[in-house]
């Protein structure tokens, strides 16, 4: 096809995606406001993060500019990418509640994919026309999901990691197209971009979720290894030879083998890992480890940047380096990391095996796909074309300079190094393929807490790199051949699109009856307690609040549900004219700022430790209201401070 048609379909096509995500937006944001009706709260990780933004936004109004930005640079749990985002809605104009702004953020993250995968699909293929078929296909197959539709509309970071993580790709393509032809040593021509974009969109990624950020890292690990293998082992030869000896080689092998263990042993013992004194002799090894490699790459950076991959050495310094720096500065975020990789459930039997699975009435859904034929059959036929194109290059090697090794292991090594490896694992989009393949591997083998949701922000980069390869194929075949794939492709459009018009389908009457849309649900009784508190609490009131659903003792009572809702509703009652904040030793050496307080809990009595608190900054709690729930699972206590 010439350049002007493609042109010309490239871009009515294109408006045709962007028209059909419109629909999308306008149906999604209609159903959240016409069929959920929990609207006011989030989800209980969603909620805790918008928590701290309201006590953030506060402190910056009230001047305390250094109180405000201190999480920011915390940031333990969750990175400070979405909280600063928040932040800013929080602070715009417009009567939207901050849950429904961060909500919309959500849909807005999941339909910036669709023009972006139009502009990546379309700078590697060289064809607009293809660039937004293939839009057209992802929106098809990752709308009409067990999850997007409800994910879409929730202030979750999956599609956050969906948007960021199409550009991710991005920039590996462009990164190992540019080093496809260079040897260690050699570096990419001077006023190349590629660095700096491979650095913005990695540290964008470890900066939405810090585990997206250190599995992808993972992941292109385990590629730079297949891909280069002869160089890596140059370079673990040099390694050894210089650095990695005697009492340091031992300290480095344990360490590596102790992190790597941590899955394995969380399935088959019976050891309690989640202790802090563990955890934080993990950290200290690790930190250790971490600046002794360092030192050695500093120390020996002329001799090992003739020998490394020119690949790694661009992703380490513009975007693992920093991202591992961040992550050591905070030891609570190490710890935050461990204590995720300890959580265990059961939803699914494998995230791999999900996208496979046919759906079924089972809640939670253990299924990816409304209509899983369609993906079989595509993945099957790009698995294919894959195949085809590793036979057609099979016999491409690349010669390695002559090694001699000195002593039994190092000529071993030696004769690894020498190995005529094969050239096809440089090539660009086999490298995306690869690394989204082991994406999937890598969280699959290392975490035991098997929530589906997790399959899902990877999944349209998953769909636009195997599109990619229907391209490739018919860039390969000749022109006999061309035709047949151009129709297998259009075919498999076809029935993706048809998604968009059967039950269900966004241009169906079905579409907001036959989805799930409401990721809170439709249980509105449940969270009637903490709405009804929160009508007790003073608009002009600055209170110190005791949540002890909170608290480990309570960690398996009936109102410990509620425990970020009660933060939540407090917050967003006080947000104007007055002040809420959790108590805190660490955080609050005194009460000054503060003249009542609120208590709530599962018992009316108030625990010991509350009382011994305020008798220890000299504070007398005068009660002022009591209200114990019907239900018997929770009660609201607000006091008076009077100071002695």
């Amino acid at each position: 096809m010439n350049r002007t048609w493609d042109r010309v379909l490239g871009i009515s096509f294109g408006i045709l995606a962007l028209f059909a995500t419109g629909v999308m937006i306008s149906k999604n944001w209609q159903a959240f406001l016409e069929i959920c009706p929990i609207t006011d709260l989030l989800t209980w990780d969603e909620n805790i993060r918008l928590t701290a933004v309201y006590d953030q936004f506060q402190d910056y109004r009230d001047g305390k500019i250094w109180r405000a930005t201190l999480p920011f640079l915390e940031a333990a749990t969750w990175p400070p990418l979405r909280p600063i985002l928040s932040l800013l809605l929080l602070a715009s104009p417009g009567e939207w509640s901050i849950t429904w702004k961060d909500s919309f953020l959500g849909l807005a993250f999941y339909a910036l994919c669709f023009p972006s995968i139009i502009y990546i699909v379309s700078r590697i293929s060289g064809s607009f026309l293809f660039g937004s078929l293939v839009s057209i296909f992802v929106l098809a197959l990752s709308l009409h999901t067990s999850e997007t539709p409800a994910y879409s509309l929730s202030s979750m970071l999956e599609t956050q990691g969906m948007f960021i993580l199409l550009w991710v790709y991005w920039g590996l393509y462009k990164l190992y197209d540019s080093v496809k032809d260079l040897k260690p040593g050699e570096s990419l021509p001077s006023g190349s971009k590629v660095a700096a974009l491979v650095s913005a969109v990695l540290i964008l990624l470890f900066f939405t979720k810090y585990p997206y950020g250190l599995l992808l890292f993972i992941s292109i690990f385990l590629f730079e290894l297949i891909s280069r293998f002869p160089e890596w082992i140059g370079f673990v030869r040099f390694s050894v030879k210089v650095h990695y000896k005697g009492l340091r080689l031992l300290f480095l092998i344990l360490v590596v083998l102790l992190v790597l263990s941590l899955p394995v042993l969380r399935v088959v013992t019976d050891w309690n890992l989640d202790q802090r004194s563990f955890k934080k002799v993990l950290y200290f090894l690790t930190v250790l480890l971490f600046l002794d490699f360092n030192y050695f790459l500093y120390r020996n950076r002329k001799d090992l940047g003739k020998i490394s991959p020119p690949s790694i050495k661009i992703l380490y310094l513009y975007a693992i380096l920093p991202c591992f720096i961040w992550l050591f500065t905070n030891l609570d975020r190490v710890m935050s990391l461990v204590n995720a990789q300890m959580i265990v459930n059961k939803f699914v039997r494998s995230f791999i095996l999900s996208l496979f699975e046919s759906p079924e009435d089972k809640f939670p859904a253990s299924h990816v796909f409304n209509e899983p034929w369609i993906f079989r059959t595509f993945s099957l036929f790009s698995l294919g074309a894959i195949g085809y194109w590793l036979y057609l290059n099979r016999k491409e090697k690349i010669s390695s300079p002559e090694a001699h090794g000195e002593g039994r292991i190092d000529s071993l090594l030696a004769k690894l190094q020498n190995i005529n490896w094969p050239k096809f694992p440089k090539d660009p989009l086999f490298a995306i393929t690869v690394i989204v393949f082991l994406q999937y591997i890598v969280i699959d083998a290392s975490t035991g807490n098997k929530q589906l949701r997790h399959v899902f922000y990877p999944l349209p980069a998953l769909l636009t790199i195997l599109s990619l390869w229907s391209f490739r194929l018919i860039q390969i075949s000749d022109n006999s051949k061309k035709l047949t794939f151009s129709v297998v492709f259009l075919f498999f459009l076809v029935w993706a699109s048809s998604l968009f018009v059967k039950e269900g389908g966004l241009f169906s009457q079905t579409y907001l009856s036959k989805n799930q849309f409401c990721l809170k649900g439709f249980d509105t009784a449940t969270f009637e307690p903490a709405r009804e508190f929160a009508k007790e609490i003073d608009p002009q009131g600055k209170y110190i609040a005791f949540n002890t659903f909170h608290d480990e003792e309570n960690f398996q009572v009936p109102g410990r549900i509620l425990a970020s809702e009660f933060d939540l509703l407090f917050r967003q009652k006080t947000v104007e004219k007055g002040k809420y904040r959790n108590d805190s030793k660490y955080k609050w050496k005194s009460w000054e700022e503060f003249d009542k307080a609120v208590y709530v809990g599962p018992s009316c009595e108030l625990p010991p430790k509350v009382l011994s608190r305020a008798e220890s900054l000299g504070i007398t709690l005068d009660l002022l209201k009591e209200i114990k729930h019907p239900n018997g699972d929770y009660c609201f206590k607000e006091f008076r401070l009077i100071k002695k």
